[in-house]
C-alpha cells in the first residue's frame, strides 16, 4: 500500500480541523505528515510539563523552523521573541519559553498555511492589540495537526516526543538592554 492510500491517524478528525486551522491561518492547504517526519513546537512550561506543552495542535516542520532561529541569530533576537514575529504568539497566548521536539509514528494528516494576523483581548499588557505574522521573504507556513488537543489526544499514540529545550526570554529589542 503506498502513503497515499494509508489510514491516517486523525482522519475522522480532518474536517473538524480545518475549521479550527483557518481560524489561524490562510492559504490553508493539507499536507501528509509521514512517519519519521520531526516537528516542533514553541510551548509554555509554566503552565504544564514539556510533555503536556508538545500536545497541542500548531506545530512547524524543521525548514521554517530553523529559518525562525537563523533570523534570531542574524537579528540579535531571542528564539523566544522571534518565534512570537513570524508565528503571531500573543504573550496571552503563551510565555514561549521552551521548544519541544516530535516525531511522527502514526501517518497523519495535517492543515498547512501561513498564519493570520491576531488580535489580543486584552489578557496582558505586553501585547499590541493586533499582531501580525511576518511576511514577504520571511513568512512562514504553520501546521495544524487535528486531533493533537489537551485531554483526549492522539499524541500519545501519534508521536515520539523526543526531547525539550528550554529558552532564555527576553522581551528587548535588540540593543535595548
Amino acid at each position: 500500500m503506498s502513503f497515499s492510500q494509508a489510514k491516517w491517524a486523525n482522519q475522522e478528525l480532518m474536517s473538524q480541523g480545518y475549521h479550527k486551522a483557518l481560524e489561524g491561518m490562510s492559504m490553508v492547504r493539507q499536507q501528509e505528515l509521514p512517519p519519521g517526519q520531526v516537528l516542533y513546537r514553541f510551548i509554555d512550561t509554566s503552565v504544564g510539563s514539556p510533555e503536556s506543552g508538545a500536545n497541542g495542535p500548531w506545530w512547524l516542520e524543521y525548514e521554517y523552523f530553523m529559518k525562525i532561529k537563523q533570523f534570531a541569530l542574524q537579528h540579535g533576537y531571542s528564539l523566544s521573541y522571534a518565534a512570537r514575529l513570524f508565528a503571531a504568539i500573543l504573550y496571552e497566548y503563551s510565555e514561549v519559553n521552551a521548544f519541544v521536539r516530535a516525531e511522527v509514528v502514526q501517518p497523519l494528516r495535517s492543515w498547512k498555511g501561513r498564519g493570520k494576523q491576531v488580535r489580543s483581548v486584552g489578557k496582558d499588557s505586553r501585547d499590541l492589540p493586533t499582531m501580525t505574522p511576518m511576511q514577504s521573504m520571511h513568512e512562514i507556513y504553520q501546521l495544524y495537526v487535528p486531533g493533537i488537543v489537551r485531554g483526549g489526544s492522539l499524541f500519545g499514540s501519534a508521536f515520539k516526543f523526543l526531547d525539550f529545550i528550554p529558552l532564555p526570554v527576553t522581551n528587548n529589542w535588540p540593543g535595548t538592554g
